[in-house]
């Protein structure tokens, strides 16, 4: 007779999926975290953390998103209580695309008709008054900061701070206190030919806009703000025209060019036309911007046609065109000089007395590339640049990227890259020198580049102490280890 489980009738209970039950359990957290929000707790942090839960939901062309915020509303709406008021009171603010917005107004509104008590700060969360915006820019259009502050009675004024670089693209977004600070730290900071100015709000929600709008995607932390920021935008003004480009005919403006410069003539007219196309497609904001932020990203993507003579007059004019100083059009120059700059940087402050040879295979033995991959990024690098010799030891250990761009790097990880630039630093400055000679006895003995770098360290930390929060290092003891090392 068959002892075998007998089967449950069709239609029975059906265990949860594993998707759900973690759904469910991100759904209990956020219901506890804004249950523990006190009536008198500071109001910005609490649209803060609304605006961080908002923020899968920002994007109005990701469906699953949107359905994801839909659910914690409807999880939400089932369980009446202190967490699920502030949530959907909050949530009815923040959750700007519409939909989740709505939903959450109308879970809020079903709530409280079955006597659910709504926040004491229901009304006023996504209420401020606009007070004064300042744009801050430089004498090239390549970097604006955007300040605009807010104020609400009983708490401290605080600022929508924005940092719009090449292209009109968002670089910095941030939340802050102390408007007044930061603009009198601009003011103090201020270049010769830098303009701070007072603009209207119309004018502040226009650039913010057009910023947010251009900048695809947004970096996470500042997705997580993403909808405090838009209803701050919608305090200060009408809502702005639609984003318009430069009317840029390239044709006609590399036309103009070889009219200028009649020393180049119809068989430069492609280069003269990639080059105004190129100063198109990284700032379409204005017509033949030139600056020395586009100079990094051409240099890139230069044709090897491109001759130092056609460039520098191509700058010349762009500058002339935009009506740049002197001193600007020099700036622009002296980066422009690097495109064309074929020396080794293995060489840098090679003098004439020096052994190249030696130079070369000890400083490749050091850093063996300058290019390398950081955070899945290919990046090409200056082995010459102390910060940039960082980098490529950093390249080295993909395994500690996620956490140091996390700033979860354990004590030992980061000791480990301390302590490895450490010695990358003395071998490429071949100071001290024993260094160098330990590293060479090493190799022949048969020990490959880790293994010889790992033992360095080693050495180096056992002639070294703590002190002010990093190392210093005994020199005269760490010179007779590695003699002892020969």
């Amino acid at each position: 007779m068959s002892r075998g489980r007998k089967k449950k009738p069709a239609g029975g209970k059906k265990k949860p999926q594993a998707s759900s039950a973690a759904e469910n359990s991100l759904h209990n957290r956020i219901l506890a975290e804004f249950a523990e929000i006190e009536p008198d707790e500071d109001l910005l942090e609490i649209e803060l953390r609304a605006a961080e839960v908002a923020a899968p939901g920002m994007d109005p062309l990701s469906d699953r998103a949107t359905k994801q915020l839909l659910d914690l509303i409807s999880y939400a709406r089932r369980r009446p209580g202190p967490g699920t008021a502030n949530l959907l009171a909050a949530l009815r603010v923040f959750a700007a695309t519409g939909q989740p917005a709505v939903k959450a107004d109308e879970a809020l509104r079903e709530l409280m008709a079955k006597g659910l008590r709504p926040p004491v700060w229901a009304e006023r969360i996504g209420r401020a008054e606009p007070g004064e915006c300042w744009l801050c820019r430089d004498r090239f259009d390549e970097q604006h900061i955007v300040l605009c502050s807010f104020s609400r009675e009983g708490e401290s004024d605080h600022a929508i701070l924005a940092l719009i670089g090449l292209g009109g693209e968002i670089d910095e977004l941030e939340v802050i206190g102390d408007p007044a600070g930061v603009l009198a730290e601009l003011r103090e900071n201020l270049g010769e030919e830098d303009v701070l100015e007072r603009i209207s709000g119309d004018r502040a929600r226009q650039l913010l806009t057009d910023a947010l709008i251009r900048t695809d995607p947004l970096m996470p932390e500042q997705l997580a703000i993403e909808s405090l920021v838009i209803s701050r935008l919608r305090l200060l003004g009408e809502v702005p025209p639609d984003l318009v480009d430069a009317d840029i005919d390239v044709e006609a403006a590399a036309s103009r060019f070889l009219a200028a410069n009649p020393e180049f003539g119809e068989e430069h007219r492609e280069l003269v036309e990639w080059l105004v196309g190129f100063s198109k497609q990284f700032e379409p904001r204005w017509e033949l911007h030139i600056g020395p932020e586009l100079m990094v990203f051409l240099a890139d993507d230069l044709p090897e046609e491109a001759t130092p003579e056609l460039v520098e007059a191509w700058i010349r004019w762009c500058a002339a065109e935009r009506g740049l100083s002197e001193d600007a059009l020099d700036e622009v120059l002296e980066v422009a000089e690097g495109l064309f700059d074929e020396s080794d940087p293995y060489l840098d402050g090679v003098g004439e007395t020096d052994d190249v040879a030696e130079v070369l295979e000890r400083r490749r033995f050091a850093l063996p590339d300058a290019h390398t991959t950081i955070g899945g990024e290919p990046v090409d690098l200056d082995p010459g640049d102390f910060d940039d010799r960082v980098l490529l030891v950093l390249g080295e250990h993909p395994e500690l990227h996620e956490a140091v761009a996390g700033e979860t790097l354990d004590p030992g990880a980061a000791e480990l890259l301390g302590t490895k630039a450490m010695v990358v630093h003395q071998l490429w400055d071949n100071e001290p020198p024993e260094v160098w000679a330990a590293a060479r006895t090493l190799r022949e003995q048969g020990l490959d580049r880790t293994a010889v770098l790992d033992r360095l360290r080693r050495v180096l930390l056992q002639n070294a102490h703590e002190s002010g929060g990093g190392i210093a290092l005994d020199v005269e003891s760490y010179q007779r280890a590695l003699n002892a090392l020969r």
